[in-house]
């Protein structure tokens, strides 16, 4: 089954519409389409458009439409089976000629299905931006969406009546009975009759990552119940195989194959109207193993937003591990105080959202932190038992630094050697075997065994042979921001000058790290006039890894009593903070420019949207005024 769709794929990817149809009409361009006289019903002035980019036509005389199989079928008189052959046969691409008769009854269906609901979307549509106000539009603006939103989902209003759409549909030429197994009405047996399946609801069309319409999910608008009433499942829907938004997001991922998911319609849909469109949602349940190997056919990291409620905290944690079965890489967005991401972005603003997305944490850390709110970790039995339930999240660790890390953190947490850790995660045989495979990470240094318990088993020491860093070597770091910092604080460490011309150019505020900040305030304000040593700056809740990389910059001290030097690695640390935060800013005024594009004219959320834009275009020109003249 699966089979044949890759080749119908294949076969519509292959087949040049204009090309194709150019076989049956005399098509003429227009502007980057082609326009000819519709070859379905008489007409003397062209209304046949044929748009290559799309890879559709549509006839505005007749209302004929769709893509190079549907004119086929129509043109050609052949159901959908013999049409894709027809179309195989003159592209390349073979078919087995033996699909079964169930097979092929079956996609037949699944066409039909795709029909049905496309003209049902119609109805639902034109029924919610009808001239009289109705309950769904009203719940829509409420909800702060622009008509451009609407229209980009397809949204729509199913009646408060039994029969509307029941009506419309048979009017179009559908049977009751296809209606019934389509999912769109319902056939009541004790009184033989049928009426609408949604009936007072705001109407979701549920696209496949394709396009096609597959299904229907209604809220409803009073107290009927249930809240959320979806298509049933059948050939074509099935909620564990689909994500809803996938059809828009796989073309806003980009390089950073990145997706954020979220639990509901209103979230992902809030979030995109803001500007931010790499989101994808479940529907109506929980994450599925089918969902998670969709998501990685198209993305590597997944960054999770469901709401912050228990049920969204358990939710997460089970998404969690689905999305790690699959290798794919896990971050949880902190909402803070907000129940769900509609609510944050509309409180927040997108700036606020997008710096929440980066600095969204890391699954591991995302878990130990939710198991440790259920202990005292002050008090050292409670301590003991939280490291008996968090040792299970370290053991599917696989990235050797990466358990260093988070073993350090417990040790840190709980006051607890490290080895004795390492033990209860993975038992003595398999720690010792570890040990012997990461020599290097247990070495000690008799000169600093004193500190060993600070340092987490002569973590520094491990880096004593690494070479110096000069001025030049600094200016190649790739290792982000991040890295320039530890530099810095290392210089004022070892150079009182240095601890003199920095805070000349660099104020506190210009570290992005929250460590960085209170190191730099630390050395600073320490007594000590020559060298300060990290044994004087580190506590118990220190990030030992941060200690580690600081521990391990070997300077040239020799070379940092030239003032010229000092102040070299000051401009290049300036530089950077400067063209990164000039190109934060211009992605950030480049999302307002597309969301501008989809926003009705001279509204209050343009107006802010433009002043925003404004604000941004003299911070950049304020940075470059800084960067000449470093």
């Amino acid at each position: 089954m699966e089979d044949f769709k890759d080749i119908v794929e294949e076969v519509k990817s292959r087949s040049d519409i204009a090309e194709i149809i150019s076989n049956y009409i005399s098509l003429k361009p227009s502007g980057t389409n082609y326009k000819g006289l519709c070859p379905f019903h008489g007409e003397k002035t062209p209304s046949f458009y044929v748009n290559t980019t799309k890879q559709i036509f549509k006839c505005f005389g007749c209302g004929e439409g769709g893509d190079i199989i549907s004119f086929i079928m129509k043109i050609e008189n052949l159901d959908f089976i013999d049409s894709v052959k027809f179309l195989a046969e003159k592209c390349g691409v073979i078919i087995d000629q033996d699909i079964d008769e169930n097979t092929k009854n079956r996609l037949n269906k699944i066409k039909k299905f795709q029909e049905m609901n496309t003209e049902a979307a119609r109805f639902f549509y034109f029924s919610l931006m009808e001239k009289n106000e109705n309950s769904g539009i009203t719940y829509l603006k409420k909800r702060g969406l622009d008509e451009k939103t609407i229209k980009v989902f397809g949204l729509g209003y199913a009646q408060n009546s039994w029969n509307s759409l029941m009506n419309y549909m048979v009017s179009k030429g559908f049977s009751l009975e296809e209606l019934v197994e389509c999912g769109l009405i319902v056939y009541n047996s004790n009184k033989n009759s049928y009426y609408d399946k949604y009936r007072n609801r705001v109407m979701f069309p549920i696209f496949d990552y394709k396009s096609n319409i597959i299904g229907f999910g209604g809220r409803v608008l009073d107290d009927s119940v249930p809240k959320y009433l979806n298509s049933p499942e059948s050939d074509i829907f099935n909620k564990r195989l689909n994500l809803f938004g996938l059809n828009l997001a796989r073309k806003n991922i980009g390089s950073s194959k990145q997706l954020i998911l979220v639990e509901g319609y209103m979230d992902l849909i809030s979030l995109y109207q803001f500007g931010i469109r790499n989101v994808v949602a479940t529907l109506g349940t929980s994450l599925t193993k089918e969902q998670a190997i969709l998501i990685k056919r198209f993305a590597d990291e997944v960054i999770i937003s469901y709401d912050s409620d228990d049920a969204g905290v358990v939710a997460t944690l089970r998404a969690i591990d689905i999305l790690e079965i699959e290798n794919i890489k896990v971050k949880v967005l902190n909402l803070q105080d907000s129940k769900d991401p509609d609510e944050y972005i509309r409180a927040n603003g997108i700036a606020s959202m997008m710096s929440a997305i980066d600095n969204s944490v890391e699954s591991t850390r995302f878990k130990i932190d939710k198991i440790s709110k259920a202990f005292n970790l002050n008090d050292r039995k409670e301590a003991m038992n939280f490291l008996k339930e968090v040792v299970s999240v370290i053991r599917n660790i696989r990235s050797p630094i990466e358990l260093d890390y988070y073993v350090n953190l417990l040790a840190q947490m709980t006051s607890t050697n490290r080895e004795i850790i390492m033990t209860e995660a993975f038992g003595e045989s398999r720690y010792n075997k570890y040990k012997s495979e990461n020599k290097s990470r247990f070495k000690s240094n008799s000169k600093n065994n004193k500190n060993n318990n600070l340092l987490l088993d002569g973590a520094r020491n491990n880096m004593l042979n690494q070479p110096k860093m000069t001025t030049s070597s600094v200016r190649k770091i790739d290792d982000a921001i991040l890295n320039v910092e530890r530099y810095i604080i290392k210089m004022m460490m070892q150079n009182s000058k240095a601890r003199e011309i920095v805070p000349l150019k660099i104020e506190i505020d210009d570290f992005e790290s929250e460590i960085s900040k209170k190191l730099y305030s630390l050395v600073l304000n320490s007594s000590n006039k020559g060298i300060i040593r990290i044994e004087e700056l580190i506590d118990e809740k220190s990030d030992i890894n941060y200690f580690k990389k600081l521990d391990g910059i070997a300077l040239d001290i020799e070379l940092f009593d030239n003032i010229s030097e000092i102040e070299k690695v000051i401009n290049n640390f300036l530089k950077y903070k400067y063209n990164k935060k000039i190109d934060q800013l211009s992605k950030r005024q480049k999302i307002l420019e597309d969301r501008i594009k989809t926003m009705e004219k001279d509204t209050k959320e343009t107006n802010e949207a433009n002043l925003e834009i404004m604000k941004i275009t003299l911070s950049i020109l304020e940075l470059n005024k800084k960067l000449k003249s470093l």
